[in-house]
């Protein structure tokens, strides 16, 4: 199961990195950012092509190696609970977001819940002696 749950998001974070490089201004208006200048899309492409294409070589790195899943299920928890707490913190206290916003927030929070239930039922199991 978590290798699956690793597998499933590096396969997604790849498929954001690319989207986000080769097409940013369009990711970026469905966003609801702008990219007047080259800086501005150097620093989007770097941070949402870039810094995803990380996370998802960590996630792969983590699916394959099973000495490392752990660890992967622990970066997604912390991941993805920093993700949340943000998230609902804008929430609170923007508003006029865009449906867009929350459909990346109920994925988030899917998916922090599943890495959260995930390491509740690797926890219940017991240990081989």
């Amino acid at each position: 199961m978590t290798q699956a749950y690793l597998y499933f998001n590096a396969a997604a974070y790849i498929v954001f990195a690319v989207w986000c490089t080769l097409m940013p201004e369009k990711t970026a208006g469905f966003l609801g950012l702008a990219l007047p200048t080259a800086s501005g899309k150097s620093e989007y492409i770097t941070v949402y092509g870039g810094l995803e294409f990380g996370v998802a070589m960590f996630f792969l790195v983590c699916a394959i190696k099973p000495e490392l899943r752990s660890a992967g299920l622990l970066f997604a928890l912390l991941f993805y609970g920093g993700l949340i707490v943000w998230r609902l913190g804008t929430f609170v206290f923007l508003s006029g977001i865009g449906r867009t916003t929350f459909y990346f927030g109920a994925s988030e929070l899917l998916l922090g819940l599943a890495a959260l239930g995930i390491w509740l039922t690797q926890r219940a199991a017991p240990t081989p002696n």
